[in-house]
């Protein structure tokens, strides 16, 4: 099966629905089709265990903090690509 997305980034705090939330639902529809996307989440608070936590438990595959930084997305999708195989 091909996938339709490489990656999500997930922004963790979105208004209606947040990131977690938004995440647990998209695991839900991946079950029955058999599939897993990777899913990186985005957030401004700081990455200690808490928040390490609650993305684990959400379904992320990994977060990282924004600002964004270029070099730390393309080490998340390295990484990602090595689980994969």
């Amino acid at each position: 099966m091909t996938m339709p997305y490489y990656c999500i980034l997930m922004d963790c705090e979105m208004k209606i629905m947040n990131g977690y939330e938004a995440t647990l639902e998209i695991r839900k529809v991946e079950k029955s089709y058999g599939v897993h996307i990777p899913i990186i989440g985005l957030t401004a608070h700081t990455m200690g265990s808490e928040e390490a936590n609650r993305t684990i438990k959400a379904g992320m595959d990994t977060c990282l903090s924004k600002p964004l930084n270029h070099h730390n997305l393309l080490e998340a999708i390295r990484q990602i690509n090595e689980l994969k195989q």
